[in-house]
């Protein structure tokens, strides 16, 4: 399968995928960041599966998303062909779970040389991709996403971590007093979580950059 290209700014507000439409774009230009791309989207398994890429291209195509050419290729343009390309081209995929006392999702967030985009995941094994804002920097995008949800669930938490790093060293994030965080660093097996209280957004935005590998 082809695509062509277009620029992050053809990305709407929301443009929702399903999961065998997430494994298409995955594969189309191939390589490992497509692969990485799809374990991020929780959609690795279905990458060797030809029915279900075949059945994302066709749902694609029938959605008006991409236009089967006449040898056969997948041809995609637009705010899909943005999706496909920060998919197959990510050097960093930011994920920020975001924790209420009923349980929690992921937001994740992909970023190649000029693409920014957040996947955001919805019912029925649906990905909904939005253009980072404009006016802010990816850290501060991240920074936005917790203050969010902490502002909408005070007694929730949320943790980041980047993918590619092989320590696993993730931020933990709570709501302190009103104008201050909860924080905490921890990597894979530690049993202890030491907390920083008291924290401001200027220490909270310096720990997701230092966390974000800036």
């Amino acid at each position: 399968m082809t695509e062509t290209t277009a620029e992050a700014t053809a990305i709407p507000d929301a443009i929702g995928y399903g999961f065998a439409e997430i494994a298409a774009l995955a594969t189309l230009r191939g390589g490992e960041a497509g692969v990485l791309s799809a374990e991020a989207l929780r959609v690795a398994g279905y990458l060797d599966n030809t029915d279900m890429v075949s059945a994302g291209a066709s749902s694609l195509v029938a959605r008006g998303l991409a236009k089967a050419e006449s040898d056969g290729l997948l041809s995609v343009s637009g705010p899909t062909a943005a999706v496909a390309a920060v998919l197959s081209s990510a050097s960093r995929r930011i994920e920020i779970s975001l924790l209420t006392a009923e349980g929690g999702d992921s937001v994740i967030c992909m970023e190649g040389e000029d693409l920014h985009l957040l996947f955001q995941p919805r019912a029925y094994f649906t990905w909904w991709a939005m253009a980072q804002r404009p006016d802010v920097t990816a850290a501060e995008a991240n920074l936005l996403v917790i203050k969010q949800h902490l502002r909408d669930n005070p007694h929730g938490g949320a943790t980041l971590r980047r993918r590619e790093d092989p320590t696993g060293q993730t931020l933990y994030v709570k709501k302190g007093g009103d104008e201050s965080w909860t924080i905490g660093l921890s990597t894979p097996g530690q049993k202890d979580i030491a907390e920083t209280r008291g924290v401001d957004d200027a220490v909270l935005l310096g720990q997701i950059q230092i966390i974000r590998q800036d």
